[in-house]
Parts: structure tokens; sequence; C-alpha cells
């Protein structure tokens, strides 16, 4: 008799391409990782462009980056995937599945203390030393490759922004940078891998890191124009986005994504609590919605939210300060939150696409 191997030597043969993707970009990180070893169709799968499409829009997890040292093996990254199973346990611990970290390591050639987070883009993570004219650290940190695009000073120059963002239709990687001179503003642009900066026209102001990468362009707030500034990678265009009516004049104002949104937060100058807005349709002023508040913690209001759990929930990080805690709307109270197996850490990235994991980077590596 033949056993089940010898009467079905092929057994995915049968299945259609387009569900065996679909099942295997509902798979947690660590899993996709693993599948490219079991054949070469997985891996033509796994590592397309078009894979990495899909499990974006598949929006099965959320991901949460971690930079520290958490073993003696050196590791500096940890990445946690967090399902509509997870949630924080009453003491306060993230309960995730065991398949659900991964640790890692890159060899930087810059030590952590001197670095510090400027964005994250579709799973590649932008760092900068703290020098002004220092270079930029673009690295993958599931496979530990990394470029470093360096920048010569400028005189008469100031660097106001920077950040890192991914062309939706080349899916080529790009660092924009934002400088001020005595009569205008100049934004410059480098492609991975050309090491080159080229000069955008009709520059736009900036006070800070840039970030909050979505439908292919990089936003920003500007406080002197009242503005969220956009930057479309496709191109290389600067675009106003409407902000939320009767914001003008608020504090601690802060772009972000949640809930595969653009968000906006803001403290209102005669209020104690921070207002978070949802733009449901992009580039839509009408469609800001405010979503909930959040009332004032022990760190102030300089909260940012990051995921929403079950029983009115928010998974949020404060500003500056690495930590991660939980926000009960109801009670309107504030817990920290413990992850098992990571002590100390800063947390540099929320809610990761890891479409770099699935595709070449077109750069060189440095080890």
């Amino acid at each position: 008799m033949m056993n089940r191997e010898e009467s079905n030597p092929f057994l995915f043969d049968g299945i259609p391409t387009a569900i065996v993707c679909d099942i295997l970009s509902r798979l947690p990180t660590k899993t996709s990782i693993n599948c490219k070893l079991v054949c070469k169709e997985w891996c033509r799968i796994i590592v397309s462009p078009e894979f990495a499409e899909l499990r974006r829009a598949c929006d099965s997890y959320f991901s949460l980056l971690f930079f520290g040292k958490f073993c003696s093996s050196g590791a500096n990254f940890v990445l946690l995937d967090l399902d509509k199973n997870s949630y924080v346990n009453e003491n306060c611990n993230l309960s995730v599945s065991v398949d659900a970290m991964i640790r890692f390591k890159c060899e930087f050639t810059y030590p952590k203390w001197k670095l510090h987070l400027v964005n994250e883009c579709n799973g590649l993570i932008c760092l900068k030393t703290l020098e002004i004219w220092g270079p930029y650290i673009i690295c993958n940190p599931l496979t530990g490759q990394f470029v470093i695009v360096k920048q010569s000073p400028k005189p008469f120059h100031f660097l106001l922004g920077y950040g890192l963002g991914c062309c939706p239709v080349t899916h080529q990687f790009k660092v924009l940078r934002i400088l001020m001179t005595k009569f205008k503003y100049v934004a410059e642009i480098q492609t991975l891998g050309t090491d080159e900066w080229r000069t955008i026209d009709d520059a736009q102001t900036c006070n800070g890191k840039i970030g909050a990468f979505l439908h292919g362009s990089l936003h920003w707030y500007t406080p002197e124009d009242h503005s969220i500034w956009s930057f479309q990678l496709g191109n290389e265009k600067f675009v106003r986005v409407p902000v939320p009516e009767h914001t003008k004049g608020s504090r601690a104002t802060e772009v972000t994504v949640f809930d595969s949104h653009l968000c906006f937060s803001c403290i209102s100058n005669d209020s104690c609590q921070r207002d978070i807005w949802l733009m449901k349709e992009y580039g839509m002023k009408e469609s800001w919605v405010k979503q909930f508040v959040m009332k004032k913690g022990e760190y102030g209001l300089l909260y940012v939210p990051l995921l929403r759990f079950g029983s009115g929930k928010i998974l949020v990080s404060f500003r500056g300060r690495c930590n991660l805690l939980v926000y009960d709307l109801q009670s309107e109270t504030y817990k920290q939150v413990k992850v098992h197996g990571v002590p100390s850490f800063e947390l540099v990235a929320c809610d990761m696409k890891l479409s770099a994991l699935y595709s070449c980077i077109q750069c060189s590596t440095e080890n």
C-alpha cells in the first residue's frame, strides 16, 4: 500500500496560487520567514512585492518594534506581532503568543546612545546620529542589512527635518531632508543606492523629524501656517492636507497613523485633555472625526495612541520617554505596560507593514 507521501508527491500543487498567497499573508512574521524555506515556489511568493502589498492589505497583525539590548547574544531589536487575541492582562503584562516575538541584531558602527529614531517605512528603520550633519542609517532589522546615507555640511544651511519614505510605484526608498537658508526653504532627496542629493522645488517648512508615512506620502504638522504637509514620494511634490476644524492654536500637536488612518492629536488651549482625530477619507477635510479624548496622566498629555484593544482600552506611548501604557477610556486611567523578556526598551516603530522583509533592498550593505 502506498503511503500518503507517495500517493500525493505534490500535495500543494492543486491549490491555486492566489489561495496560497492569501494563506501565507495571514501568518505571523516569524512563520512567514520560516515559510520561505519550505519550497522555491513559496519563497518566490513571499519575496515578491505583490505579497508585501497583500500582507499589508490583510492587516492581520499590528507590529511593535523595540530597540535596546535584550540578551547576551547582543540582539538590539525585538519585534512583537499583536493580533486580535493580544491583550494586557490584570498584571499589566502584554500577552502575546510564543511565536509573536523575534529577536535580531543589526551590526551598527555607532552605539545606541549616539543614535535616535527618525521614522519607520514599510519595514525599514531610519536612524540618525546626533551630529547635525551626521549620516542616516537605514536598516532592515529582520535581515540585518543596512546602508549609511552620508551628508556633507552645507554652509549657511540649517537642517530642519528629515524622514524616510517609499515610492508606491517603483518601491524605491528615499530620504527627504528640509533645510533653511537666510532667504528660503530648501528640500533635498536621495534615492537609496544613488549617493546623490537632488533638490526639490517648492520646499515647505518643517519643525522637526518627518514621519507618518501613509498612502505613499510623508506627513508632518507646521504650527506657523496651521497645516499638515505631505510629500508624495511618487511625483516628489508637496501637498497641503486639511486639518480638523477649530484646532488652530492647539498645543503639542502630533501627526501619526492610527487604525490605518491619518491621525491628528492635539491639546486645545482651553482644555486638559488630548483630542484624537482621524481622517476617515484621505484628503477630505469633512471626513475628520474626533474619535476619543485622553485625560491628563502622570506625565501630562504627551501621549500618542498606537492600537485599539477590546473593552475600550487603547495602547499608547509617551512621547519622549521609553514607556508603553494602556489607557482605559471608561475609567480615564493609565497603566504602564510590561513586555515579558523586554526589561528595558525604546519603542522604535508601531504598526510596521514590513514590506521590506519580502522584497529586495535596492542598496549596498555594510558589515
